[in-house]
């Protein structure tokens, strides 16, 4: 069978509908996306977690959250199937951002103010007297 590049450009341009041996599987993929993305944000790691990363990771799963909303619904509408390559990668693009732009200045400024705070001294703990 002969290489027939134009086959896959009309494919990619055309409208990804319920006929094409790819869309349920896209819906199932869709569906366990939003379970893992559940699973990783209410996963607790020991020890201590950066408050920055803490704070950033609400902004993080509803980031995902709401692409998936949207690709869930550019499914249903039956738009080219490059939109979803487009949104997929705009996904992954703002969440490198926030990961590896926004979030090391804001730990490295908090295992700065934790280091300083080592230099003073802590208020000793009052014991509570017992009434007899």
């Amino acid at each position: 069978m002969p290489f027939d590049p134009s086959h896959f450009v009309t494919r990619i341009f055309s409208s990804f509908d319920p006929t094409s041996r790819f869309y349920w599987p896209a819906v199932y993929a869709l569906l366990l996306t939003l379970l893992v993305n559940i699973g990783w944000y209410n996963w607790r790691r020991r020890g201590t977690v950066p408050p920055p990363e803490n704070a950033l990771k609400p902004w993080g799963f509803w980031t995902n959250v709401v692409f998936i909303i949207l690709l869930g619904v550019l499914l249903v509408a039956k738009v080219p199937f490059f939109m979803f390559v487009i949104l997929i990668v705009a996904n992954i693009a703002l969440l490198v951002y926030m990961y590896s732009v926004w979030l090391p200045p804001q730990e490295l400024a908090w295992e700065r103010e934790r280091r300083r705070r080592q230099y003073f001294p802590q208020p000793e703990k009052r014991k509570k007297r017992r009434r007899r």
